[in-house]
């Protein structure tokens, strides 16, 4: 088995190893955006002569077009709440409760029911 040796490559002897090709490649300081009036810096790390605002990326995201173009029909539940039970209409098919308030009760319910349970079975072990 080797032991260590001062030969193997450790935090800045890697680097130093490595030179140039850790470094993110940067596009220049102080750059402003290219579009007239705009007074917006840009990233020394953006290769864009323009901001976001104006480069029009933001309106190209897919994902984004992919969520419009897939909208679910609304569907009408009842509310898994027992107490509450009131219907309601969502689009998320996951959604269980009308409220975040009729979730929150309906954990604290179930909380309390798996105390009750435990609290049963160490009677029970006591005995």
């Amino acid at each position: 088995m080797e032991l260590r040796s001062a030969k193997m490559l450790r935090g800045h002897s890697l680097q130093a190893m490595a030179g140039d090709t850790l470094k993110a490649k940067t596009y220049g300081a102080d750059r402003v955006c290219a579009v007239e009036g705009c007074g917006t810096r840009l990233s020394s790390y953006n290769p864009s002569s323009r901001c976001a605002m104006h480069s029009g990326a933001w309106q190209e995201d897919p994902h984004r077009s992919e969520r419009k173009a897939s909208r679910r029909e609304q569907i009408t539940r009842r509310c898994a709440f027992a107490p509450c039970s009131r219907e309601f209409a969502t689009t998320n098919p996951a959604k269980k409760y009308c409220t975040d308030a009729c979730r929150m009760k309906a954990f604290q319910a179930r909380v309390a029911a798996a105390r009750r349970l435990g609290d049963l079975h160490r009677v029970k072990r006591a005995n």
